[in-house]
């Protein structure tokens, strides 16, 4: 790739837009504390992660990683390219981690992180189908991903424990939540039903052996992370029964015979098909449900409010989803007003209670 370096630009452009909605957050939460309250003693990694103060300092130090980045990328194009733009892409991101945890760099390490998962997904890519050959959906993909956003949502609670890395906590678990909600969002749709089925017909996995190899290793990773942290008591048994259902899930995918989703003559779902929709959006919701009952029982607001945002979208994504074909459009609308009304005064009541118990 000519110009990998664009990538880290894409993606430092993601993390400004997170890191903003999260700032929003930040700012909310910093509004609704007192200076001595317990709350706040509990959330100040949170507000030193979202700090004003070394931001322009922190964004010259993403510049500074990625000008060497792209120094190395220059230099082995120079030499004739001996390296992939894949290993370069790697080194790039372990560029980012190291300098943002050397130099207490959330910004740095969040690109970083992105940047390794974006890597882990082209390599898998590029181990299925060497040689530039038409790509196809990869079951070892939308698994890995879920099972490295359960090991970030763990690491996260881990690294909560150590000052020095108190700031990237908060890092660590929102990519997490964020991962693993967008994949279950993108498989609970009927294009993702489609991408399922696809990959079921050929997972890619027992053919491959890096990717049989890479799969493992990161279920491995995710398996102990979270013994670990349960036994360290810093997730509780919930949460850990929790992240191994999605683990089950997921993990079932790579096993799956084929499955007929779909009707081959009109495209609507099977029973096959009814029966994995309705697993997946119920995962969806209750995952949602468990942050926000996560960010009550730890006394986390942004983890309520973040799962207020996803239930709010999920809501009304679903209904429009769901109803828009089967009603007339003035009652669909009609409808539609009021229920997301009802459900938006509902959410807002109960996050007010949530907020309220926590502060008390």
């Amino acid at each position: 790739m000519d110009s990998f370096y664009w990538i880290f630009i894409c993606i430092a452009v993601v993390v400004i837009v997170v890191a903003a909605i999260v700032g929003v957050i930040g700012a909310f939460v910093r509004s609704k504390k007192h200076s001595l309250s317990v709350s706040n003693d509990r959330t100040w990694y949170l507000q030193l992660s979202l700090s004003k103060g070394d931001a322009l300092s922190q964004w010259f130090l993403v510049l500074g990683a990625l000008a060497l980045s792209n120094a190395i990328y220059v230099i082995n194009q120079n030499f004739g390219a001996p390296l992939s733009w894949q290993t370069i892409l790697l080194f790039a991101g372990l560029i980012f981690v190291v300098c943002g945890y050397l130099s207490k760099s959330v910004y740095a390490m969040v690109i970083g992180i992105v940047g390794l998962l974006v890597w882990w997904v082209d390599q898998t890519i590029a181990w299925s189908f060497p040689g530039g050959q038409a790509f196809e959906a990869v079951t070892a993909i939308p698994v890995g991903l879920v099972w490295l956003a359960i090991l970030l949502y763990v690491a996260g609670f881990i690294q909560a424990k150590f000052p020095p890395w108190k700031r990237f906590a908060a890092a660590y678990t929102f990519i997490g939540i964020l991962m693993a909600t967008t994949v279950l969002f993108i498989f609970s749709t009927r294009s993702g039903l489609e991408a399922l089925e696809s990959m079921i017909e050929r997972s890619y996995l027992f053919d491959v052996w890096q990717n049989l190899v890479s799969i493992f290793v990161i279920g491995v990773a995710t398996t102990l992370m979270a013994i670990y942290a349960w036994a360290d008591k810093r997730v509780s048994a919930k949460e850990v029964a929790a992240c191994a259902v999605l683990f089950l899930l997921f993990g079932v995918f790579l096993v799956l015979p084929d499955q007929n989703i779909f009707f081959n003559s009109n495209y609507e779902l099977s029973a096959t098909g009814i029966f994995w929709a309705a697993i997946i959006n119920f995962a969806l919701f209750f995952e949602i449900l468990g942050v926000i009952f996560s960010g009550y029982l730890r006394k986390e607001l942004w983890l309520v409010n973040m799962g207020t945002i996803f239930l709010l979208i999920f809501v009304a994504v679903k209904y429009f989803d769901w109803f828009f074909d089967f009603m007339d459009k003035s009652v669909f609308f009609l409808v539609a007003g009021v229920l997301l009304f009802g459900v938006g005064w509902t959410m807002e009541r109960g996050r007010r209670y949530l907020v309220k118990s926590i502060n008390s």
